[in-house]
């Protein structure tokens, strides 16, 4: 498998992407503590989520070669996908770190482009997702490639922001991490539907190997399998910290869950690799 740094680009961008959207929806319920309360909350995530954005463009970066390559291939926006995914997900970045930053300089936390940079990325997993869909491999022309995609989003990003943010919002946490492991379950659901469409959605076969993508996977049913197990794992962790006494659970577990979502959803996306391979 030689494509890490798509694996490292697309997981970092959409974990970028789902935190984002996190802090929007706990936006309005964290400023009714006060303004100088919700930023000293939600200026680490901001932080965090402005620079996996940009390790994701840098991971970019080591798969096209230079950032020269990028500027060229974003000259064909009215033909390729690929062409649009390069310039929403610049100015997904772009919004990302200016929100972090202006947020720092002004010590609040600006609604408006928090919505502006969900509008975005919300479209830039579109366009991520797109670029596969319209490939000729077996496996990846799927609806599946959408609902791993933002599942992805969905999964990661709640528990990303409730880990950052349990620690400085205490009394709070406990909501915050319920509304985190709804979402996460709804990013698995979403999932698990893609999965359950796979054989039946996608052409019989690769066009440029010839070979169908359920047989490309014959040999990693145990890799799936074990990523399955160890996501029901992380979101058990989650879930239990949702219901926990707060005397007796320390919510630096939300770092454990998140750590073992992120290992599961890296096999998956490293199984989703293998396809192109």
């Amino acid at each position: 498998m030689h494509e890490w740094a798509l694996l490292i680009f697309t997981v970092c961008v959409q974990i970028a992407i789902g935190g984002i959207l996190t802090l929007a929806i706990f936006y309005k319920g964290i400023n009714k503590l006060g303004e100088e309360t919700a930023f000293k909350a939600m200026r680490i995530p901001l932080i965090v989520i402005a620079a996996l954005s940009l390790i994701g463009l840098i991971a970019s970066f080591a798969h096209l070669g230079t950032p020269s390559h990028a500027l060229n291939s974003i000259r064909n926006l009215g033909s390729s996908w690929m062409s649009r995914e390069i310039l929403v997900t610049g100015l997904f970045i772009g919004a990302a770190c200016v929100t972090a930053g202006l947020a720092l300089v002004q010590k609040k936390v600006n609604q408006w482009l928090l919505i502006v940079s969900v509008l975005i990325g919300l479209v830039d997993i579109y366009c991520m997702a797109m670029i596969y869909s319209n490939s000729l491999v077996s496996g990846w022309n799927s609806v599946n490639t959408f609902t791993s995609f933002y599942g992805t989003a969905l999964v990661l990003g709640p528990v990303l922001v409730v880990s950052l943010l349990a620690p400085v919002l205490k009394e709070k946490a406990q909501s915050l991490i319920k509304t985190a492991f709804y979402i996460s379950l709804g990013g698995i659901a979403l999932q698990l539907v893609g999965v359950a469409l796979f054989g039946s959605v996608m052409p019989e076969d690769n066009m440029i190997e010839g070979t169908n993508a359920l047989a490309s996977l014959a040999d990693y049913q145990t890799t799936v399998a074990i990523r399955w197990i160890i996501e029901v794992v992380g979101v058990a962790f989650l879930g239990y910290l949702s219901v926990a006494k707060q005397q007796k659970v320390s919510f630096s577990l939300a770092y454990v869950a998140l750590a073992v979502l992120l290992f599961a959803e890296g096999m998956s996306r490293y199984v989703f690799y293998v396809l192109g391979a």
